[in-house]
């Protein structure tokens, strides 16, 4: 009878420490997922701040053809 009652909180702790551990894995993953999303973010706000940068110098060059080829 001893040796059910011993089994018992073992049983539980072991569980605990499962879900313990379940739940750090999920909180990291969260992490990394928002890392992740924020270097995406980044690298799409990187890449539209590049385009506009070229089509702003695009559109300089090109005004800047007609009054040259007129002179």
């Amino acid at each position: 009878m001893k040796s059910k009652q011993n089994a018992n909180p073992d049983l539980q702790t072991q569980y605990e420490s499962l879900l313990d551990q379940v739940w750090r894995s999920e909180a990291d993953w969260r992490l990394w997922d928002r890392v992740d999303a924020l270097v995406m973010l980044e690298s799409r706000q990187a890449k539209h701040a590049g385009r506009a940068r070229e089509a702003v110098e695009a559109d300089d060059g090109s005004a800047d053809l007609p009054s040259e080829n007129a002179a």
